[in-house]
This record gives structure tokens, sequence and C-alpha cells, in this order.
């Protein structure tokens, strides 16, 4: 998390040098003042540590990250609210167990033994984001694109659509029976234009996931710790 905290701020300063001033609007009240609504494509790049909630105070010991690309739409519902909406393709790559199988035909495994796996998650997601200081920024010329910092309360779905073979547990590429996992997860972060139709995003956030499966009657794990630290480029279609 240490690591996540350094890159952000690192992140933070880069991105800062596109910064890029619009026209000043000195005779705009605050009260017309408004985000703007945008749709278009995005990538974004994550890294998630591996932290289940009885290591909340415990570094963690293992990372996955994540490269997701897909469409998303962003439409104000206030002064300075939007409520977003995405669907794409994440590809997650993460370690887990290597399963082995003793003299007796017993399948098993040692979290001390471990490889790299991948999978491909079909995702969607809605937000409902806040920037707040969007009206002083677009007094001097600094709220192009909804720049500026946000807060933001996601709520992500995913499933599984192919996952890395093992022949041990009998998985295949695809998966044997559904599995998905919800996300809730706040966020701080911050947005900075770099032309009329791009822009870089940065943020941070821990919150909550909770993973459901229909290997026994579509049954529920136990709620998860979910820290993440993301980085996003995105491409506009309307100016």
């Amino acid at each position: 998390m240490k690591n996540s905290i350094l890159i952000l701020v690192f992140s933070l300063l880069s991105i800062s040098l596109f910064s890029q001033k619009e026209v000043f609007f000195n005779n705009l009240s605050m009260d017309s003042i408004k985000v703007k609504s945008m749709h278009g494509v995005e990538v974004r790049f994550s890294i998630l540590p591996q932290v289940w909630a009885w290591g909340l105070f415990s570094f963690p010991e293992r990372f996955s990250s994540g490269f997701y690309t897909g469409y998303f739409n962003e439409k104000r519902i206030g002064n300075t609210w939007t409520l977003n909406s995405s669907i794409g393709l994440h590809n997650v790559i993460f370690k887990d167990i290597i399963w082995q199988k003793d003299s007796s035909g017993r399948v098993w495994g040692s979290y001390n033994n471990m490889k790299t796996n991948c999978a491909f998650k079909i995702e969607a997601g809605i937000e409902y984001r806040w920037y707040f200081g969007y009206k002083q920024r677009c007094q001097t010329g600094e709220a192009r694109l909804n720049n500026g910092f946000y807060l933001s309360f996601p709520l992500l779905f995913q499933t599984t659509i192919l996952n890395t073979p093992e022949p041990l547990l009998n998985q295949g590429w695809f998966p044997r029976y559904f599995n998905g996992c919800l996300i809730i997860s706040p966020t701080l972060g911050y947005r900075q234009s770099i032309s009329k139709r791009l822009f870089l995003e940065s943020n941070i956030g821990i919150g909550s996931s909770l993973y459901i499966s229909s290997y026994n009657n579509f049954e529920t794990g136990p709620p998860n710790l979910h820290p993440y630290f993301n980085i996003k480029a995105a491409y506009i279609f309307n100016k």
C-alpha cells in the first residue's frame, strides 16, 4: 500500500506537467457553472494488493495487476456531480497456488509455492463522482474535461470468461461454473486533460469485494479488503 501511495503522488506530479488552461471566464456566475457530460473509450492499468480482511494491518505479500479497456459514459446529474457507467474487458494477472497430487491421489497446494496465472473478465460498473472545487477551477480556466480532484463511489461487477487451465482441478480455459465479484471502493482521484479530447486520471481507493459462485447453489464468500491504485487514459467522442 505504501508503494501504491508513492506511485499515486508521482503520477499526479507527472500529469500536472500537461496542465493547460482555458480562456478565463470572469463573468460566469457560480450558479451557472456545471461539469460536462461526455462519453468515449478508456484504458486502465491497475495494481491490486491481495489483502484479506484479517490482514488489514499487515503489508500484503502478493500483488495482482490488471489491464482494462472499454467504453464509458459520464452523465452530469448535478452542478458538480456525474454518474458514470462503463463496460469492457479486464485482463488480470495474479499469483495462485501450484496444485500437486500425492501418491494417494489427493490434490493439495501451499501458499508458499505459487505461480503466475491470468484471467479475462467482463467488467461493468456504475460510479457516482463529485468534482470538489470544480467551480473555482472553472473560473480560472482550469476545468476543461472536468479537470481536478474528485471523490467517487464506484460499484463494479466482474465475471470470468477465460482463465489459466489447471488440469489437476479439472479446469480448462473456460470456467467450469459461473463466478463473479462485486466490488465497492470509495476513491480519491485526479483528472488532467492533455488535449480537447484526451485526458489522464490517477486514483487510489480501498473498499470491499464479495465473491459469488454457482459451484454450490450460488454461494458467497466472506468480504475481502479491496485496496487498489489505477492509472487511466481516455479519449472522448464529444467536444
